[in-house]
């Protein structure tokens, strides 16, 4: 449930009805996005014996979202405030810029009671030339200020759908070492994606040569691919203490690092080997 967006009409108007439209439909991102209006509509008048009144008459009570959402049977409640631009006017004149600070709040009797108010989500800060340099199309509007809300919703869209997010890592490239022809193979298939026939070459490489710590590192990183992460910190361990070099540290930490977002992603609890070497964000 998106309920009105706090902030200025003429901005905030615009923004949740392009938000409510753009909820994705294809397989594996449906979600389906409803204004506390249309929520309040589907549930009887006066059942939730709560006031949608707050401090601000634009901003609804939390406590009756909550009650609406639920009988609804809604998961979340998104709340949106657009905040003011206090840059400097030499700044604001060189480019439009547009801040929503949105608040993503599980609902349901099911969810960890002191979650309610936590905030999940985070600001979207979005400035005009680089929303064009992501969105290309969009420089093709010819209103600014309608290219900059679709920009919004854009980024607004991956707080509450399922989303990619690209990472980068360094895979460790050998030199003159035995079993280097396949790791460089290894290499090449993980860079066009084939993590599953990088993995078979990196292991061949490891089993004809133990001791090459260059396959164990990539191996690691081959296994952070298809999330275990026990294997791939093991792994990272293992090439640490066979070659304590400076990218071998940094990739032990980076596969913790993974780890802690996927225990946190999901709600799962902390891994029976506890964590070594990062600290709780």
């Amino acid at each position: 449930m998106v309920p009105k967006i706090v902030g200025p009409r003429e901005l905030a108007d615009p923004i949740h009805e392009k938000l409510l439209q753009a909820a994705p439909n294809d397989a594996g991102r449906s979600t389906r996005l409803v204004s506390a209006e249309e929520a309040s509509r589907s549930t009887k008048e006066g059942d939730s014996g709560i006031a949608l009144v707050s401090y601000s008459v634009e901003d609804e009570s939390d406590l009756a979202l909550a009650k609406t959402a639920q009988q609804s049977r809604i998961d979340f409640i998104l709340r949106g405030e657009i905040l003011p631009d206090r840059r400097p006017r030499s700044i604001t004149e060189a480019g439009k810029q547009l801040t929503v600070s949105w608040r993503l709040m599980p609902v349901g009797a099911d969810r960890p009671a002191q979650s309610a108010g936590r905030p999940l989500g985070q600001p979207i800060v979005v400035e005009l030339e680089s929303a064009f340099k992501r969105y290309p199309d969009l420089a093709l509007a010819t209103d600014q200020d309608l290219a900059l809300q679709a920009a919004v919703v854009r980024d607004t869209l991956p707080l509450i759908t399922p989303t990619v997010w690209r990472d980068r890592v360094q895979l460790e490239i050998p030199y003159l070492m035995p079993g280097t022809q396949a790791i460089r193979q290894g290499n090449a298939l993980a860079v066009a994606g084939r993590w599953g026939e990088a993995e078979a070459r990196w292991q061949e490489a490891r089993d004809r040569y133990p001791f090459s710590s260059v396959a164990v590192h990539n191996l690691a990183i081959a296994a952070v691919a298809r999330q275990d992460f026990s294997q791939a910190r093991s792994l990272a361990r293992r090439a640490v203490r066979m070659k304590p070099t400076k990218l071998h540290q940094q990739t032990l930490v980076w596969v913790e690092r993974r780890q802690r977002a996927y225990h946190k992603a999901f709600g799962l609890p902390d891994p029976p080997e506890g964590w070594s070497v990062t600290r709780a964000q």
